[in-house]
């Protein structure tokens, strides 16, 4: 079998067989892979270890006829900030999940691998946990060509002048009052989260501080939701924690 060593880090991870790990990781080198790691469900096993998501390793990969195996392992630093707070948690988990959700599989994306890192790294240490969540995810967004139009309106291209605009998946971004009607998925904002959304793209780091941040987080999921066309549960519950707090 051919063999490859890849820098990863673990977005998912869902049992297989009687012992195994089925691992879906991002790599630096290949872009994000669906690898097999044998017998990790064992507490004995080598690969347990670094089988969760938000693990990072260099990992040894051969290629089976019908799947990719971890064959070897070595540790990297696990992001622990992460670990030892509730809501860093919860957001490195929700941030992960869209990785795994939306990224295409076998297809290098070395700028997705190092944004990962760095997003990861800022929800680690940033003051207010939230503001480095949506600045990652929209920094995401961007990369993969899935950025929803937030300043105009994607069907007259005007300007936002609603105080409460109205947002669509289905459309792309902002629509405007009296182009809303086709769009049953469309919901209500502030004028004042799409001003703050539309900002984000331009900041190389997260801001020290977002207003109305837990509502722009809370107005991402419709359209992540819309891209995975899958269940996004980590990030509904982060969702729903944020808003709950206020």
């Amino acid at each position: 079998m051919a063999e490859r060593t890849v820098h990863a880090i673990v977005l998912r991870r869902r049992d297989a067989g009687e012992s195994d790990r089925r691992l879906t990781i991002l790599t630096e080198e290949f872009g994000k892979l669906d690898v097999l790691a044998k017998g990790a469900r064992k507490s004995a096993s080598r690969l347990s270890g670094i089988s969760e998501p938000l693990s990072t390793a260099v990992m040894n990969l051969a290629s089976g006829r019908h799947a990719s195996f971890v064959t070897q392992a070595q540790p990297l630093a696990s992001f622990r900030g992460l670990r030892t707070d509730y809501e860093r948690l919860s957001c490195g988990l929700a941030l992960v999940e869209l990785y795994a959700a939306v990224l295409p599989i076998d297809e290098p994306f070395p700028e997705a691998y190092e944004l990962l890192v760095k997003s990861l790294r800022h929800l680690e240490k940033h003051p207010k946990p939230v503001v480095a969540l949506v600045w990652a995810e929209v920094q995401l967004l961007s990369i993969s060509g899935f950025l929803p139009q937030f300043d105009t309106c994607v069907v007259t291209d005007a300007k936002i002048i609603e105080a409460t605009p109205f947002l669509s998946p289905r459309a792309g971004g902002y629509v405007c009052d009296t182009s809303a009607i086709p769009y049953t998925d469309r919901f209500r904002t502030r004028a004042e989260v799409l001003y703050g959304l539309v900002r984000l793209p331009e900041f190389d780091d997260p801001p020290n501080n977002m207003k109305f941040v837990d509502e722009a987080l809370a107005d991402l999921l419709p359209f992540w939701q819309n891209i995975a066309e899958t269940q996004l549960p980590a990030n509904e519950t982060a969702v729903r924690e944020f808003r709950h707090r206020e």
